[in-house]
C-alpha cells in the first residue's frame, strides 16, 4: 500500500457508517485479544453513526477523515475547549487518531496528525502506555509526556499518557 496518493478532507454525513466500523475495527485490534462482552458493548455502543453524525453538527469539533483509493483509511478527531490539567496551555484535545492498520506505516497517520495540528495552537492527547506503536508515533512527531491518567472500562483501569504538543512560536 505505499506509495499510495492520500486525500484529506473534512468527514461529511455519508461517511458516518464507514467511520463507525473503522473505529470499532481498529479499537478491537489495538486494545483486545479476543472480544468480551464488555469490549463488544462498548465498542457499540461508543462507535455508531449516529455519534458520528452528532459530532459533524458540534462546533467545537473538527473531523477529518484519509483516504486512499476513495476508501476511507484512517480519522482525526479534535475538540476544543477540552482543558486538561496536566497541558494549562492547550484546551485542544486530539481525541481520536485512527487508521486502519493496511494503512499503517504509509503515511497516512502522518497526514492526518499534520491536519490536524494546522489548525490549533498545541494539541494535547491520551494514548495508552502499552501501546508503543502509537507512544513513538506521537514521539517522533513532537509529542512530550506530562504525565499521566487512567481510562476505566468496567472494573479496569487501563494507564494512558498525557502528551502535548510544544505551542507554535
Amino acid at each position: 500500500m505505499t506509495n499510495m496518493p492520500i486525500a484529506i478532507r473534512p468527514a461529511r454525513a455519508a461517511d458516518a457508517h464507514a467511520l463507525a466500523a473503522l473505529s470499532i475495527q481498529v479499537w478491537l485490534t489495538t486494545y483486545t485479544e479476543g472480544v468480551s462482552d464488555l469490549f463488544a458493548r462498548y465498542v457499540l455502543s461508543e462507535f455508531t453513526p449516529e455519534k458520528f453524525l452528532a459530532l459533524l453538527e458540534a462546533s467545537d469539533v473538527s473531523l477529518r477523515v484519509a483516504e486512499v483509493d476513495e476508501r476511507l483509511a484512517g480519522y482525526a478527531l479534535v475538540r476544543s475547549g477540552v482543558p486538561q490539567p496536566l497541558v494549562p496551555e492547550s484546551d485542544s484535545e486530539l481525541c481520536t487518531l485512527y487508521v486502519q492498520e493496511p494503512f499503517t506505516r504509509c503515511g497516512v497517520g502522518s497526514a492526518l496528525l499534520r491536519a490536524a495540528r494546522a489548525s490549533y495552537d498545541g494539541l494535547w492527547l491520551l494514548v495508552n502506555v502499552q501501546n508503543l506503536r502509537a507512544c513513538r508515533f506521537y514521539e517522533k512527531h513532537g509529542f512530550v509526556i506530562r504525565g499521566s491518567t487512567d481510562f476505566v472500562l468496567g472494573e479496569g483501569r487501563h494507564r494512558n499518557h498525557v502528551l502535548a504538543t510544544p505551542l507554535r512560536d
